[in-house]
């Protein structure tokens, strides 16, 4: 069912039905990133032990994303989003026999598991937007994602460090409870048109040959980023704020124990209270729809939170009076949504229907690739240099990331045509050369 009438997209029963089923399985998710970590340290006492949590959790989005892709854009998304699904209900299970140390190691591979899963998830989720929708309401469907992402955040962690109170249980109830729920909408979801081949897209006969394998396949994903200016560069600019999204991970605790000297509870409130400026950004983009485009949104995103981030580092040498922190927390989750929701509506509006799998799969690989190094490197070099140095390097690498988008991009508010489909003679790892007078038709002119 596609888009083609006017209105907001959430008119459409199905994107309303997957925008449903989305804020259920967001607030799963951030419950028990919430609640499994609270658990584990409670148990072993040890930050160590707590953080192998994490790392476990971030691994299978690098291992994972681009087989996942690929699986996306051979079969059914409705119909792989509806089993990966219910697969993520079934492994909550386990965590019910996790009682002590000597279980731990089932909580682990749970984490390990559903992480896996959830690769399957959101790519074929993000994948089957724009069939729902159509051409015209991409956009606006990409900029209400970010305010059931941001929903969930601030529901989830909520419940989960509620729920956590009582152990497991509750939260595997919950968990259970709200899978199930996201399983029936989907499969309430109306079949999609599966991701055709460039010819079958074309109208014209389906060339015959041997079937591919998936590095192959992946690799066509690959051939269609690296051939395509806007994209290499919004992928770019996605690496360098993934990189400051993996240090703020590790030292979000820090800066606000150590140097703002605040409490566990305060530590939990400012976690939580960026979901309100995600919202709140969300609820514009929505009310805003296909008026807003991904150039200004990518490039205004990361420039914003590059200098409020800046104000938010370095504030305490000014004030560390907890009642400003917690402003600063809210607003600055407003253009990192803003940010994503312009990254991903690049990926989704430029990219043909038979690649978007596979190239959703390279960019989450490169977003848990880059936000690792980042891990690392806060955890390598946190002690030695304190938090305020490494977060501000967090708000430089937003800015880079706003200035090379604005170079290249630009924040011409149009809509992003459609790459064309690639025959099966054109598919290679490399992409094809453009001649100089179709180049700059086919790239636009940025600004």
């Amino acid at each position: 069912m596609t888009g083609a009438d006017g209105g907001s997209p959430l008119r459409q029963p199905g994107f309303r039905t997957l925008w449903l089923a989305g804020i259920l399985d967001d607030t799963v998710d951030w419950m028990l990133v919430t609640a499994i970590p609270i658990f584990i340290y409670r148990m072993t006492g040890s930050a160590l032990t707590t953080s192998v949590a994490f790392l476990i959790g971030l691994a299978p989005g690098i291992l994972v994303s681009p087989f996942a892709g690929v699986v996306a854009d051979r079969c059914d998304r409705r119909l792989l989003l509806l089993v990966c699904t219910l697969l993520q209900a079934l492994l909550v299970l386990p965590l019910l026999f996790v009682v002590s140390r000597d279980t731990l190691w089932l909580l682990y591979a749970v984490v390990g598991a559903r992480a896996a899963c959830a690769q399957f998830v959101l790519t074929s989720k993000n994948s089957l937007l724009p069939a729902l929708v159509g051409p015209r309401h991409t956009a606006a469907a990409s900029n209400l994602v970010v305010l059931n992402t941001n929903l969930g955040r601030l529901l989830g962690s909520l419940l989960g460090g509620v729920a956590v109170a009582g152990g497991l249980r509750p939260v595997v109830g919950g968990a259970l409870l709200g899978l199930l729920l996201a399983a029936t909408l989907i499969g309430r979801i109306p079949r999609a048109a599966p991701p055709s081949a460039p010819a079958e897209a074309a109208g014209g006969p389906v060339e015959e040959g041997p079937r591919r394998g998936a590095l192959a396949e992946w690799r066509e994903g690959v051939a269609v980023i690296l051939g395509d200016r806007r994209l290499r560069v919004s992928f770019l600019s996605a690496t360098l704020c993934a990189v400051g999204q993996g240090l703020f991970v590790v030292l979000f605790v820090v800066f606000v124990a150590r140097t703002l000297g605040g409490s566990d509870a305060e530590i939990g409130l400012l976690r939580s209270i960026q979901g309100v400026g995600g919202i709140a950004g969300g609820a514009a983009l929505g009310v805003l729809g296909s008026r807003v485009h991904p150039r200004p949104l990518i490039t205004w995103g990361a420039l914003s939170f590059a200098l409020l981030a800046l104000v938010l580092w370095n504030g305490p040498s000014v004030t560390t009076a907890m009642g400003v922190y917690v402003g600063l927390f809210a607003v600055i989750g407003l253009p990192g949504g803003v940010y994503f929701a312009g990254a991903l509506g690049m990926v989704q509006q430029r990219v043909p229907p038979a690649y978007l799998g596979r190239v959703l799969g390279s960019f989450y690989t490169t977003f848990n690739g880059a936000q690792v190094l980042g891990m690392a490197a806060a955890g390598l070099l946190g002690d030695r240099l304190g938090p305020v140095p490494l977060l501000n390097a967090q708000a430089l690498l937003y800015l880079a990331a706003g200035l090379a988008t604005l170079l290249v991009l630009g924040v011409r508010n149009v809509p992003e045509e459609p790459l064309p489909e690639r025959s099966e003679s054109q598919r290679s790892v490399l992409p094809a050369p453009v001649p100089p007078e179709r180049k700059e038709l086919r790239e636009g002119r940025a600004g």
